[in-house]
């Protein structure tokens, strides 16, 4: 058995993060006249987390040129890389343990996200992901194709074993709609109610992870 997690929104709670480096990106948007001047609070922009990149920028701004989101997209993603390393990234409180006991039990587990292959390097380093997960798969790998279409290349690295998929968004409840895996959503995360209706098993806290049946 091999548990996938998402990462943003199901382990990581990106919020301590994501809005400083999103306001930075809007205030070049400002500052060179793509875009009129706004506060955004955290809150106003916890929609996008977990979101691919060209799917953010596609809906916030659509108008843009591919060349402005993506120079904006780089500032958030530095920026966001520059917290983690400087100890601002935080998993949700109680994740620690879940994975310890997850791992205790003998299962594979593999992480499937929406980020940049840089972003997840500095989180395996910063809170030392590798004494829990065998693998990565970070969507820039693969030209930021959907989930669902990256999930081929994780059976191919496992093709002996069954998969359970955890997460918070659409996006991964997809992997499961599409490829018949049973889906895991996690309403601590930054997935709405309707998004997780898509999914086969809701849970409140990571501690009810450990209750499931693998």
């Amino acid at each position: 058995m091999v548990l996938i997690f998402d990462y943003d929104g199901t382990l990581h709670n990106t919020k301590h993060i994501y809005g400083c480096a999103f306001r930075s990106a809007y205030d070049m948007l400002v500052k060179e006249g793509y875009a009129e001047e706004r506060v955004y609070t955290d809150e106003d922009v916890s929609k996008y987390l977990g979101v691919s990149a060209p799917d953010m920028w596609k809906d916030f701004m659509p108008q843009l040129a591919d060349e402005v989101w993506q120079r904006a997209s780089m500032i958030i993603g530095g920026e966001m890389i520059e917290g983690v390393l400087n100890g601002k990234a935080q998993l949700f409180d109680g994740i620690t343990d879940m994975l310890d006991e997850l791992k205790a039990r003998g299962l594979k587990m593999a992480i499937l996200s929406n980020c940049r292959h840089a972003y997840m390097d500095a989180h395996r380093k910063a809170l030392g992901l590798d004494k829990w997960f065998d693998s990565y798969f970070c969507a820039e790998d693969y030209d930021f194709i959907p989930k669902e279409d990256i999930f081929p290349f994780i059976k191919e690295k496992y093709p002996d074993e069954s998969f359970i998929m955890i997460g918070d968004r659409a996006s991964d409840f997809r992997v499961g709609e599409v490829n018949g895996l049973k889906t895991v959503g996690c309403a601590y995360g930054f997935g709405t109610e309707e998004e997780r209706k898509l999914c086969d098993i809701i849970v409140n806290s990571p501690k009810e992870l450990l209750s499931l049946e693998w």
